[in-house]
């Protein structure tokens, strides 16, 4: 048999705990605590982390290292070396055993996967509205959600990319702290504080999205680092979030950045600094500070943003969801 590991939790989002399926035909070989079959150790993983680690039978065992998404990283770049490559879709039926069906078994997998909550429920009812349908699954997937929404179903299973672009010192990275709840991106009253692209995964109600903190633009930056950086950010958006300060009359995005969109990539206009008075320029949403010290505008934000990515009639589409070809496209890629 050949050795291979899988992660089976998702790689792109932190947890508490990781779960890292190490299939080879000796497990011992590779210099790991080994406990017997069905028994669990707690031992050093490559000295990168301790873990949990399960022996499940005479060819497996599964390693469960702290969720980061570096300490994974390192862990299944160290077996990699060791000659246990990672797959990157497994085989779910053999995965899931307890599936009473191939469809069953993707959505245990797909689930293990997903990094949105809004995910969750529409994944857990796939099988119930396939057999609904009285289809074979595959045979039959045309009757399902059309591939164009499913694509964007998909996005709640791996994470869509969120642009943010503007001017400098306009506010970019105020708004992406208040979003995550926490300090993320580097805040100073200070043109140009953001030297390169900060990304951090993001809850927007549900819906957890890839948020990239672009460095800020102005007219008076050439062919730099900066814009540089913010071209190559946009070309891989998938909403592109434009902050326009309270007072720009104009609210138009640099030239080049306007280029490179070119129209295609659906853009929300944020009016920041509204507490300092009206935008002066049409946008979708404002925000600014309250008397309380809070952004004020953040939810109607979230629901914007949720509606350019996943509009709430696609959550509510009955129809089955062809939910394994995303992760598919994943491991392919």
């Amino acid at each position: 048999m050949s050795a291979y590991h899988t992660i089976e939790t998702p790689r792109s989002v932190m947890g508490a705990i990781a779960m890292i399926r190490v299939v080879h035909p000796d497990p011992s070989a590779l210099g790991l605590i080994d406990p017997a079959p069905g028994q669990v150790r707690l031992g050093s993983v490559f000295g990168i982390d301790q873990a949990v680690i399960v022996r499940w039978d005479a060819d497996s065992i599964m390693l469960m290292p702290h969720g980061g998404i570096a300490i994974v990283r390192a862990i299944s770049g160290a077996l990699a070396k060791q000659g246990v490559p990672i797959e990157e879709v497994v085989d779910p039926v053999g995965a899931y055993p307890e599936a009473e069906n191939e469809i069953e078994a993707w959505m245990l997998y797909v689930l293990s996967q997903a990094a949105s909550p809004l995910a969750v429920d529409l994944l857990l009812d796939q099988p119930r509205r396939w057999k609904a349908m009285g289809a074979d699954w595959l045979s039959d997937a045309d009757r399902a959600v059309e591939m164009a929404d499913a694509k964007v179903l998909d996005r709640l299973i791996v994470p869509p990319v969120v642009a943010a672009v503007g001017r400098a010192n306009v506010g970019k990275s105020t708004l992406l702290n208040a979003l995550a709840g926490e300090s993320v991106a580097l805040v100073a009253d200070v043109a140009g504080t953001t030297r390169d692209h900060v990304g951090v995964l993001v809850d927007l109600g549900g819906l957890v999205v890839r948020w990239i903190d672009t460095p800020g633009i102005d007219e008076r930056i050439g062919a730099g680092d900066e814009i540089e950086i913010a071209l190559r950010m946009v070309s891989q958006a998938d909403v592109i979030v434009h902050c326009i300060d309270a007072g720009d009359a104009r609210g138009e995005l640099d030239a080049r950045l306007e280029s490179a969109i070119g129209g295609k990539t659906p853009r929300v206009r944020v009016g920041m600094r509204a507490d300092l008075g009206p935008t002066k320029c049409s946008v979708d949403v404002a925000v600014g500070f309250g008397c309380d010290g809070q952004l004020a505008g953040i939810e109607s934000l979230v629901q914007c943003l949720g509606e350019s990515l996943v509009p709430r009639a696609f959550l509510a589409d009955e129809r089955p969801w062809r939910f394994w070809d995303g992760i598919k496209d994943v491991g392919s890629s």
